[in-house]
């Protein structure tokens, strides 16, 4: 008798402890009031990622310093960094972004044929 109590019990718990654990969202923190506003890191992300949109769209491309330049859209940075060897070009984003890092590169006189290097940043 003790141990089918003991086993009724240990069942108790380990299915209270299951639904419980399914019934709540793991909690969003931390989280930081700026003026007002409370942010946490989901509403930071998707600030930061911006719409579908946002990450497709060109961002004008332009010159940052010497050799290196921005050809990323408007939430997805890319550079290019030119050299007399080749072009290195950091960051792809995603594969649906590659005709608008072209036309970026293109119009701002470069080939994107003589990128030669490719560094991603993100797994």
């Amino acid at each position: 008798m003790k141990k089918v109590s003991m086993i009724v019990l240990i069942l108790s718990v380990t299915l209270s402890y299951a639904q419980t654990g399914q019934a709540q969202a793991p909690p969003d923190h931390p989280s930081v009031t700026v003026q007002g506003r409370t942010y946490t890191p989901r509403s930071i992300l998707a600030r930061n990622m911006g719409t579908p949109e946002d990450q497709t769209t060109q961002f004008p491309p332009h010159k940052i310093i010497g050799n290196i330049y921005y050809v990323g859209t408007r939430t997805l940075s890319s550079f290019l960094i030119t050299t007399p060897q080749g072009n290195i070009l950091i960051n792809s984003t995603y594969e649906r972004n590659v005709p608008t890092i072209e036309k970026s590169v293109q119009q701002l006189g470069f080939k994107f044929s003589d990128i030669k290097i490719l560094l991603g940043t993100h797994a």
